[in-house]
C-alpha cells in the first residue's frame, strides 16, 4: 500500500500538469462574453470535467494514504442535486433518478472534490448495474447519534454474499475486460476512511444494491444546508502584477494567459532560483504564485528566500499534492496563502477575494 500511495502520488502530479493546462485555457475563454452558446456550454462542461478529473485524482491519493487535505462545510442535499443534474445528461438515459432528500440537513465538513467523485462513483456502478433500466434513488438523511447518512440504491440485479464480501477489495470487479479497474469502491472507502466515516454495502441476489456514506456526529454542523450553499461569484479586484513560477511549460503557458484574462500582468520564471534572480533584480510584484514541486529549488525551499528578500510579500503555494503539507508552510505567515492545483479561474478569484 506505500508503494501504491507513492505511486499515486506521482501520477497525480503527471495528470494534474495535463489537467491543469486543459482548466486554465478553458476558464479563460469561458469569461468571453460574446461566446456562442453551443461553445459556451461547451466550456463549462470542460470545466467540469477538469474539475471531477481532480477529484478522481483526490480519491486515488486517499485510497492509498491516510488524513484529509481540504475541508470546508459541504451541502450533502446540493451535492446530490448538482450529481443528478450531470448524470441526466449523460447516463441516465435508461434509469429513473429519485431524489430523497431530508430538509434541513446539517452541513458536514468534508472535501467536496473527493466526496463528489465518491458519490459519482457509487451512481455509474448502479447504473450499470440496471441493463434494463430501473430506479436510482439517492437518499439523505440524519443518523442517530447526531450523524449523517448519503445513501445511493438501485435496482438493479444485486449481489450474492460472496460478492459483496470483495466488493471493496482493491482491483476486485465483475465487469468485462476494460469496463472497470476494479478500484471504484475502494477509492470511495479511502475517501470515507479520510472523513472518519464508513462506507456500508447491502445487497442480495435480485434485491438491488444500497451504497451508504455514513458521516460521524464530529464531521456535522449545527448549521442547516441552506447556509453554506455557494454564495454568489467573487468581485473581480484590482488588477496585481504576478511573478508565476513553474518548472512545466505547459503550466506556465496555460495560466499565465488565464491571469491575464483577469486583467492581471503575468511574469514568468521556470524555476525557485530564477524567482529569486528577478526579485534580486528589483522585479516589484503584487503576488507570485510559486509551484510546491520543482527540480533544483522546492517552492519550500524558495518560499522563505523569497520572504526575506520581500518581508511583505504576498505568496501563493500551489500544490497538486497534499495540502497539508503547503498548510504547514502558511502557518505563521499571513501573506501566504495556499491554492491547490489544478485551479480554475473562478477558484482563483475566489482566493484574491477572501484575502
Amino acid at each position: 500500500m506505500e508503494s501504491l500511495g507513492s505511486r499515486a502520488g506521482g501520477v497525480a502530479h503527471d495528470l494534474n500538469t495535463v489537467l491543469g493546462a486543459i482548466l486554465s485555457l478553458a476558464s479563460a475563454h469561458r469569461e468571453d462574453g460574446g461566446l456562442p452558446p453551443a461553445l459556451a456550454r461547451a466550456l463549462n462542461t470542460i470545466v467540469t470535467a477538469c474539475l471531477r478529473g481532480r477529484g478522481v485524482i483526490k480519491s486515488l491519493l486517499y485510497f492509498a494514504r491516510k488524513g484529509l487535505e481540504e475541508e470546508r462545510p459541504l451541502d450533502l442535499n446540493a451535492l446530490v442535486a448538482d450529481l443528478t443534474q450531470l448524470l441526466a445528461h449523460t447516463t441516465l438515459k435508461r434509469v429513473k433518478p429519485v431524489m430523497a432528500l431530508e430538509e434541513d440537513l446539517p452541513a458536514v465538513m468534508g472535501d467536496a472534490g473527493a466526496l463528489s467523485h465518491a458519490v459519482m462513483n457509487l451512481c455509474v456502478n448502479a447504473v450499470d448495474a440496471m441493463e434494463r433500466g430501473g430506479t436510482l434513488t439517492l437518499r439523505t438523511r440524519r443518523e442517530p447519534g447526531g450523524g449523517v447518512s448519503l445513501a445511493v440504491e438501485d435496482t438493479g440485479e444485486g449481489m450474492g454474499p460472496e460478492v459483496l464480501q470483495k466488493a471493496m477489495e482493491p482491483f476486485f470487479t465483475t465487469k468485462a475486460l476494460g469496463k472497470g479497474t476494479g478500484l471504484g469502491l475502494s477509492m470511495v472507502f479511502g475517501t470515507m476512511k479520510a472523513h472518519g466515516g464508513t462506507l456500508e454495502l447491502r445487497s442480495g441476489p435480485g434485491e438491488g444494491t444500497v451504497a451508504e456514506l455514513r458521516f460521524p456526529a464530529s464531521r456535522v454542523l449545527e448549521t442547516a444546508s441552506e447556509a453554506v450553499q455557494a454564495a454568489a461569484g467573487p468581485k473581480q479586484g484590482p488588477p496585481l502584477s504576478i511573478l508565476l513560477v513553474d518548472d512545466d511549460e505547459l503550466i506556465r503557458e496555460a495560466v499565465g494567459p488565464m491571469l491575464e484574462v483577469l486583467g492581471h500582468r503575468v511574469r514568468l520564471a521556470p524555476g525557485g532560483q530564477e524567482a529569486l534572480t528577478l526579485l534580486e533584480h528589483g522585479l516589484e510584484v503584487d503576488l507570485v504564485i510559486l509551484d510546491m514541486n520543482m527540480p533544483g529549488l522546492t517552492g519550500a525551499e524558495t518560499l522563505p528566500r523569497v520572504l526575506a528578500l520581500r518581508p511583505a510579500q504576498r505568496v501563493v503555494m500551489a500544490s497538486g499534492y497534499s495540502d497539508q503539507d503547503v498548510a504547514r508552510l502558511a502557518e505563521g505567515r499571513p501573506g501566504v496563502r495556499c491554492l491547490r492545483k489544478p485551479f480554475s479561474l473562478a477558484e482563483f478569484k475566489a482566493l484574491l477575494d477572501a484575502w
